[in-house]
């Protein structure tokens, strides 16, 4: 059976729950073994991709996030990587009141090391990309190159057309392909398997 490694682009998927769902509550190692179903294999990992938020910055988030990193961090088969928060300040009213804005910086560099890692050393037979950034394309194309089958699995109004059509297979997400993902979804689910 194929072993798949699924790669997620935490504040992609992130916004594209709250903008297509209204819901963020994963369960991640859920998540990824449906998505190692979808890709007919069993899953060897989950990489999860987020930036740290600064706690000076915000503090209310900082708290947040550190929540959900502990949580993250009780997830079976996940790795996290944690990439930066380059805070700009704002001049004058542009941004409602705010002083600050952050980028998140590092990411896609980091996602695209693990994956040409995993195809370089054959620790996986497929790829899940969870993003819809058009910045992953050509990592894409490299690693089907290497000999990875590549996989997309985004929401339709999310997902940029050149990650698409780069892709060997795509997974377009929706309400009830993702109704059994989340945490207070769990006991349905159980009693169906």
């Amino acid at each position: 059976m194929n072993r798949v490694a699924v790669f997620i682009d935490g504040s992609n998927f992130y916004n594209g729950l709250r903008d297509n769902v209204g819901r963020m509550d994963v369960d991640f190692y859920r998540f990824g073994k449906k998505l190692a179903e979808l890709a007919e294999g069993e899953l060897l990992r989950i990489y999860y991709y987020n930036a740290k938020v600064d706690q000076e910055f915000d503090p209310e988030n900082f708290e947040k996030q550190q929540r959900f990193i502990t949580h993250l961090a009780h997830t079976p088969h996940l790795t996290l990587r944690l990439g930066k928060l380059v805070y700009y300040q704002v001049r004058g009213e542009e941004m409602g009141g705010r002083k600050h804005y952050a980028v998140e910086k590092g990411l896609d560099i980091k996602l695209a090391i693990d994956l040409m890692r995993l195809a370089i050393n054959r620790a996986c037979e497929v790829a899940v990309i969870v993003s819809g950034d058009k910045d992953l394309a050509e990592v894409v194309e490299y690693s089907k190159e290497m000999g990875l089958v590549v996989c997309s699995a985004f929401f339709p109004r999310g997902l940029s057309e050149s990650l698409a059509t780069k892709a060997d297979k795509v997974f377009y997400f929706s309400e009830d392909m993702l109704a059994d993902i989340f945490i207070g979804n769990q006991n349905q689910s159980d009693e169906k398997e």
